[in-house]
Order: structure tokens, then sequence, then C-alpha cells
């Protein structure tokens, strides 16, 4: 399955690295570190749109490894942080946004799983929804959910930031 979806995991990696302004690594690099990230955590994937989840979640630590080691600048572009929440214009810490990710995750792995889907590998409404087999009405009602959490999230934790 995941040799399969390597062209799809490059392609998620491409909009990743556009989306996230001064970043050194090439978007095959990044795959790539996705990939043995996988294989390293022997996960047994439940279908593809887990298995893309997944692949989202390893590329977002990869990238998040490649700031802290590079120490180039940790923001994310006006865009994807656009895109992650449907707001304005603001620079979030892309670490803030792991962070926020992750504690999402404690409460609610679901609301997590959705924003993968959708920030991260830039499902549409109908493809995530197909992915987590729920229709895209309920997946639509779940994505406002978890956008209105990680909004509130980041504004109470950005320094000064308004989000």
């Amino acid at each position: 399955m995941l040799a399969g979806a390597y062209g799809e995991i490059r392609r998620i990696a491409r909009a990743v690295v556009s989306r996230s302004g001064p970043v050194q690594l090439e978007p095959t690099e990044l795959a790539n570190e996705a990939v043995i990230r996988l294989i390293l955590s022997s996960t047994t994937f439940e279908n593809q749109g887990h298995m893309l989840a997944t692949a989202a979640r390893a590329l977002r630590q990869s990238m998040i490894d490649e700031l802290r080691k590079s120490g180039a600048a940790k923001r994310l572009a006006p865009s994807a942080i656009t895109m992650a929440l449907g707001s304005g214009q603001p620079v979030v810490s892309l670490e803030l946004l792991d962070e926020a990710i992750r504690q999402l995750q404690t409460v609610s792995a679901e609301s997590a799983r959705i924003v993968e889907l959708r920030f991260m590998l830039g499902m549409t409404i109908d493809e995530a929804a197909q992915a987590m087999a729920i229709s895209p009405r309920t997946l639509k009602r779940k994505w406002a959910a978890a956008r209105a959490w990680l909004h509130g999230n980041l504004r109470d934790r950005a320094d000064g930031v308004t989000v």
C-alpha cells in the first residue's frame, strides 16, 4: 500500500513545502523522510485514507524537525494558516500549530485526523469524508468544530499574534 501511495505522499510534500515558507527541504526529501518514519513505525493501516493521514503526521513532524535542526524561520506563510483555520492573514509558529494539533489529538483523535486530512493532505470535504467513512455533511460539521478549537487554542497561545 505504501509503495503505491508514494506519488501521493510526494504531492502532499510539495504542497507542505510550498506553504511553509523558508524551509531548506526539497519535497522529495520530505516525502522520503516521511516514508522512512512510516516504515519504522510498523503501523498497520486500515485503508489508504488512514495511511495518508499517518503520512501527513510524519510530514509535519519531519518539517518541524528540519526547522529545529536548521534554525530556519519558524513561521508558516499566511496562506497556510488561513487554509488551516479559515481566518485572515496571521502568521503562526509551525511549532505552535503542531502543539495545538497534538492537544486536539488528546481531546478528539477524530478531529485531529480531520485536520490532517484537510490541512496537511489538502483533501476536499468529499475526499476526507470518504477516507473517514462518514458523510460529507458530518465531516463538514466536525471540520468546523476542529477549526474553531484550533483557532481558540492558537489565539490563547500565540504571544501577541492575533489569529
